[in-house]
């Protein structure tokens, strides 16, 4: 027997003992002696421990009992290492997920700091293409405005050489007539050195003669002298009067070029005044014609408007700065101004131009015009 029959046999014992013990005292009580008036005898009632032994059936629970006491405690422990594997598991797929979470997390942050560097290099790239393109405009422009000018100045060139030439040519021309000059002069000194070896050989018989046409040959040697350095001077002064015309003519064809410069200048301006003339009546013939009439309007009201455009021709605002003293007549004149913006016609002049003549203009608006 284990200890669990063991354990039960003592307290059925002992329960046993004191109901006997119970039910002897209830029937002394109601014995016929105990009515009887006696002493009070003194009793002794000795309890004796009384060992039953468990019978099968008891031993049968008890072993089935604990058999199944067992198993529950078996299948609690299974159960208990089910549950604490499960939980093992689901803590180690959870670490799982999250590492990969992380990791997927770190991939997507990584692949946004590479998308992030990529869009950066691709517009610092666009940034620096549209740098060079800029500057590739600009030494473009510059070319040109170089090749134009030295194209003029190649001309201004061309022009003073054919001026200088001309000069030249002139100069030389006087150089070889004073050459002739010096020839003719020189052949006639040979010819008046043929007469002083005459003269010498026939010295002896016109001595006298001869003294008197020395003298006078001296005197027209200093006269030759004299008229070969006038010549001289003749030559260097038309030298000099040659180089000073050129001067002159390249001065004249410079302030011609000029003159004429500033003609077409004015020719432009003016044609540009008329342009601007022609869009700005364009302009007020649109405003007319979009023009709603008021209910109350009274002729011959006029109102003076101001008008701010954009380069592209759209209308950028439009104020009454003398109003006509109908508040409706000038509304009206107002929205007639919207309602015929924008006014592409301004397109067609210069950044300058526009500037100078349309970003700010003022139209008197008055409808009988």
């Amino acid at each position: 027997m284990d200890r669990r029959g063991e354990s039960l046999i003592r307290p059925f014992s002992l329960a046993v003992v004191l109901h006997a013990l119970i039910i002897g005292s209830f029937f002394i009580a109601m014995a016929p002696e105990a009515n009887t008036v006696s002493p009070p005898q003194v009793q002794v009632i000795q309890a004796t421990a009384l060992s039953f032994a468990p019978s099968e059936a008891a031993q049968s629970q008890a072993k089935a009992k604990a058999a199944r006491d067992a198993e529950e405690e078996k299948k609690q422990a299974k159960a208990d290492q089910a549950r604490r594997e499960a939980e093992a598991k689901r803590i180690a797929t959870q670490k799982e997920k999250e590492a990969a979470e992380k990791k997927r997390v770190e991939a997507a942050n990584a692949e946004a700091v590479k998308q992030a560097e990529l869009l950066k290099q691709a517009e610092a790239k666009r940034q620096a293409e549209a740098d060079q393109a800029k500057l590739a405009q600009q030494k473009a422009e510059q070319a040109a405005r170089e090749a134009q000018l030295a194209k003029q100045a190649e001309a201004d060139r061309v022009a003073q050489l054919k001026r200088a030439e001309e000069a030249k040519q002139k100069a030389a021309d006087e150089a070889a007539r004073a050459q002739q000059a010096q020839q003719a002069l020189a052949a006639q000194r040979a010819q008046e050195q043929a007469k002083r070896e005459v003269l010498e050989r026939e010295r002896a018989q016109l001595a006298e003669q001869a003294r008197i046409k020395e003298a006078a040959e001296r005197a027209e040697a200093e006269r030759l002298k004299d008229e070969m350095a006038r010549r001289e001077r003749e030559k260097q002064k038309v030298i000099d009067d040659a180089f000073r015309q050129a001067e002159t003519e390249a001065k004249a064809l410079a302030d011609a070029q000029a003159k004429e410069d500033n003609e077409v200048a004015l020719l432009n301006a003016l044609a540009s005044e008329k342009a601007a003339a022609n869009v700005l009546d364009a302009m007020t013939t649109r405003i007319t014609r979009a023009w709603r009439r008021p209910v109350s309007f009274r002729a011959g009201l006029e109102v003076m408007l101001r008008m701010s455009l954009a380069p592209n021709g759209e209308l950028v605002g439009v104020t009454v700065i003398k109003s006509s003293g109908d508040a409706l007549f000038d509304r009206s004149a107002t929205a007639a101004v919207q309602r015929a913006a924008p006014f592409n016609e301004v397109t067609q002049f210069s950044a300058s131009t526009f500037e100078e003549k349309f970003r700010t203009l003022t139209v008197k608006f008055r409808p009988e015009d």
